[in-house]
């Protein structure tokens, strides 16, 4: 089974990333923190094994009153990321107006590069334990069961989700962004006969007060996401 692992990222650039942490951190903290959020869920995720490793690349968003079109705030995106993820990550561009069509192209680009299973990640959850997806991951049975595999977030939503091919009615009408993604999540897989996997309940990194959180983490296990510990202690 040839199995591939996704991330759905934005790139480093301040001012335009982790925008709900502008509230409370400087512009320049916050791209520094994003970035080692990056680099770690990287770095984690390569320690599944898989054949493919893809990030899904996002046009840099533009600042207030640009004009700039989104071909070339997609070209600075991928320019900044070029910098910040090693190989064997290759770069992609997403597609799609929402989050549920960018979530089926980055599942349907994996597909057709070959995958007959594909797990899509997001990037604020640096400290996810990878224990349970590489044991899951590593099970042959995923593609022919058509099982899905969701790792639920606390906020009620998850930070990644994998499939033997794409499931349009797991993704498309989704009430993404509140709390009721996961649960409907399940309630779809029961309707649609799917044997759902899940992987630990963990936190994603949006809001000031999950960077507390983050380093009270940080600070008694580092080991789960190196990068983003030493920036914080470097930084807080």
């Amino acid at each position: 089974m040839k199995r591939a692992i996704g991330v759905m990222a934005r790139a480093p650039v301040p001012g335009r990333c982790k925008t709900r942490l502008l509230a409370a951190h400087p512009a320049e903290w916050v791209t520094g923190l994003y970035a080692a959020m990056l680099r770690d869920t990287l770095d984690g995720l390569q320690s599944v094994t898989a054949d493919d490793y893809v990030v899904f690349v996002a046009p840099v968003p533009p600042a207030p009153g640009e004009e700039t079109d989104e071909d070339a705030r997609t070209k600075l995106a991928f320019d900044v990321l070029a910098r910040h993820v090693p190989a064997p990550w290759e770069l992609v561009a997403q597609e799609g107006a929402e989050l549920g069509a960018r979530v089926e192209h980055a599942l349907g680009v994996m597909f057709e590069r070959g995958a007959d299973y594909a797990l899509l990640s997001g990037c604020d959850a640096p400290s996810v334990p990878t224990e349970t997806l590489a044991e899951l991951f590593a099970d042959d049975t995923l593609a022919t069961n058509r099982d899905v595999l969701v790792g639920p977030s606390e906020d009620g939503g998850y930070y990644a989700i994998g499939m033997s091919r794409v499931e349009p009615r797991l993704l498309r009408d989704m009430p993404w962004s509140t709390p009721a993604v996961m649960e409907t999540t399940r309630v779809r897989c029961r309707e649609l006969g799917l044997t759902l996997r899940e992987l630990p309940t963990w936190y994603d990194v949006d809001e000031p007060s999950d960077v507390l959180k983050l380093l009270d983490e940080m600070r008694t296990n580092p080991e789960r996401a190196p990068r983003t510990a030493q920036f914080l202690v470097k930084n807080a």
